[in-house]
């Protein structure tokens, strides 16, 4: 009975463990999934930037002083 006990015991350890280092990874996960959500942006900013700077690199070569 004792064994049956011990070993409930160890499982219940065992499931605490596996509970928190799961969390630790979803924690993990959502900072990653945040931080390529702001570089997403950020790229997408840069982009328009550049096009832009094209279109008024392009305005600038047609009209020379």
């Amino acid at each position: 009975m004792n064994e049956l006990i011990s070993e409930i015991e160890q499982l219940k350890r065992d499931l605490a463990f596996k509970t928190e280092e799961l969390q630790a990874l979803y924690m993990e996960f959502k900072n990653q999934s945040n931080f390529i959500d702001k570089l997403k942006k950020e790229n997408h900013s840069l982009k328009q930037q550049i096009k832009k700077l094209e279109e008024e690199e392009e305005d600038m070569l047609q009209y020379p002083w």
